[in-house]
């Protein structure tokens, strides 16, 4: 395929060569038909025609490559169209050859200690990371260094930290001492030492866990009733029963809340009030959670969650290998654990309501941060390759404050995010993390 690329593109640079400024000379040519009436000369419509043939021979080709790669190649009408296309699979070829091996260094860079944000013995772990990484990435030819043959064959250094810190429970005797010696000829004892208590780990990993869920004590109670966020806020946590309160003594207790029931003092009459609020877990479990977790799921996908007053959005986002998608409010837009970054994205409000607009910024691989753009621009970039790691969005206009925006994103390694809201930055930078999809939705404040 890459050996297809390059002869396409030396084949693209010969077309251009082999028909010096012809587009000059036809431009000429056409004054001269216009002003005298002279025609074009017999020479220079032989050249147009052998141009035109050429070119549909590398068009077709191009076409071609692109559907066995996947590549989206649209309309192709010109010379900067191909080029544009034939780059794209060239691009396209180099990531996805060297994409496990970034995979595997990209989960290494997430590992951190669950106390020490800075653990010294960490530090020469991500470094030789981060230099394999640049490495890998800048390697243009087929064959990759023996470093990065050693990742995926396991037997590398960075690789016996990474199947320790993901599968350390799991593994026999034999197989955790030969990965600790490994570990502690390149790392010291000190990162080994860490790992055997179970201190470093990977952020939001896709391993199960186990969690104990902690019934909250009655200030903490009280304080989250008082500051209790919209439904859709609430949404962002994993979804708990509703709760059943029974107050003490008998006495009234005003409690604005659709997930709080209030039931009477059981104690009889006349006889000595409890003295605790007792919390139990009720017998209904919310299904609006937008962090359910889909693997694989593709573009398009929605939630339970709908509201009858949301704003209409108009989502296109730009998908590697797949290219422009154009989706609604609440819509899944991208793509879960298939590998293909979001490299652009644009929003609009349609139908649009006076008085309300947005604006939207993004972090894009190799360029950092965009600025603010209006509604309707493009964020990132076609074709170049690059993804977006982050995003924020903002409502702005004279009807803003009472309108809340909300969004979330799927990250490469870290799954689903929470949902954010009004200006909030949704995502990661600088951690080489792709964003895979991306959902945004609009709703009026109550």
């Amino acid at each position: 395929m890459e050996t297809a690329n390059r002869n396409l593109l030396e084949k693209l640079t010969s077309l251009s060569d082999n028909f010096p400024k012809l587009g000059i000379r036809l431009s000429l040519a056409a004054k001269e038909l216009q002003n005298a009436g002279t025609p074009p000369s017999e020479g220079l419509l032989e050249e147009l025609m052998a141009y035109g043939r050429d070119f549909a021979t590398l068009k077709k080709q191009g076409l071609e490559l692109a559907k066995t790669s996947q590549v989206s190649a649209g309309a192709i009408s010109s010379f900067t169209d191909l080029e544009n296309l034939i780059k794209a699979l060239a691009s396209t070829t180099e990531s996805s050859s060297s994409q496990p091996f970034l995979d595997i260094l990209n989960q290494i860079l997430a590992i951190a200690h669950q106390e020490q944000p800075e653990f010294p013995p960490l530090q020469p772990v991500k470094a030789k990371a981060k230099e394999l990484h640049q490495l890998i990435s800048n390697t243009k030819s087929d064959k990759l260094p023996d470093d990065a043959q050693a990742l995926i064959a396991e037997t590398h250094p960075l690789s016996a930290i990474l199947t320790l810190v993901k599968q350390g429970k799991n593994l026999d005797d034999e197989q955790w001492l030969e990965l600790e010696e490994k570990v502690n000829a390149s790392f010291g004892k000190k990162l080994m030492l860490a790992i055997s208590r179970g201190k470093l780990t990977i952020p939001n990993d896709s391993s199960p866990t186990t969690s104990r869920i902690k019934l909250p004590a009655l200030e903490e109670l009280e304080q989250n009733i008082a500051t209790q966020p919209t439904n859709t806020q609430k949404s962002t946590a994993p979804s708990l029963p509703p709760l059943i309160v029974v107050p003490s003594g008998g006495a009234e207790t005003a409690i604005d809340d659709p997930d709080v029931m209030i039931l009477e003092d059981p104690t009889p009459r006349g006889t000595k009030p409890v003295d605790e609020i007792i919390i139990v877990p009720g017998v209904e479990v919310s299904q609006n959670s937008p962090t359910v977790e889909r693997p694989n799921t593709m573009f398009g996908e929605t939630t339970n969650q709908t509201s009858a007053v949301s704003v209409g959005l108009k989502v296109l986002v730009h998908i590697q290998n797949i290219g422009d998608r154009i989706f609604g409010s609440q819509e899944y837009a991208g793509t879960r654990g298939q590998g293909f970054r979001v490299e652009a994205f644009q929003i609009d409000i349609e139908p649009s309501i006076p008085g309300l607009n947005l604006e939207y910024m993004a972090h894009v691989s190799d360029i950092g941060d965009t600025p603010w753009l209006e509604a309707g621009k493009l964020a990132g970039e076609r074709g170049k390759a690059r993804r977006i790691e982050g995003f924020a969005v903002r409502i702005t206009g004279i009807q803003a404050g009472n309108y809340d925006v909300f969004y979330t994103a799927h990250v490469q390694n870290m799954g689903d995010l929470p949902v954010y809201s009004n200006g909030a930055y949704c995502g990661t930078r600088n951690q080489a993390l792709r964003v895979e999809g991306i959902k945004i939705w609009i709703e009026p404040k109550n």
